[in-house]
């Protein structure tokens, strides 16, 4: 499977360098979703208002710390196809104030 990030991920890699890991996290959490693919990977589910488009929020577990997914990492991403995924947002429970605030940052870099 081919993954590619939006040009922002690297700001978000920068917001999140107080926690532990968090480019690590991600490139296993890449590795493991190439493996398994969409409908076998825990934790990713559809992200409604989107229309046709297919995007999907997951959780990912943060290497190196003492925490599950649950205060763990929020990826969010759209599958272009069946075998490309492009990530649009890496975050972190709480980074952002609220879904709606997450679902405006998705649309902007949809555009």
């Amino acid at each position: 499977m081919w993954i590619s990030w939006h040009g922002d991920i690297e700001k978000d890699l920068k917001k999140l360098r107080r926690f532990s890991a968090p480019l690590e996290s991600l490139e296993a959490w890449e590795r493991y979703f190439n493996l398994k693919g969409l409908q076998e990977t825990p934790s990713v589910e559809s992200f409604p208002g989107f229309s046709e488009r297919k995007i999907f929020k997951g959780r990912v577990v943060p290497l190196k710390e003492n925490f599950g997914k649950s205060k763990g990492y929020r990826v969010v991403f759209e599958m272009q196809s069946e075998d490309s995924c492009f990530i649009l947002v890496f975050s972190r429970h709480g980074i952002y104030h609220n879904e709606a605030d997450l679902i405006k940052l998705v649309k902007e870099r949809l555009c």
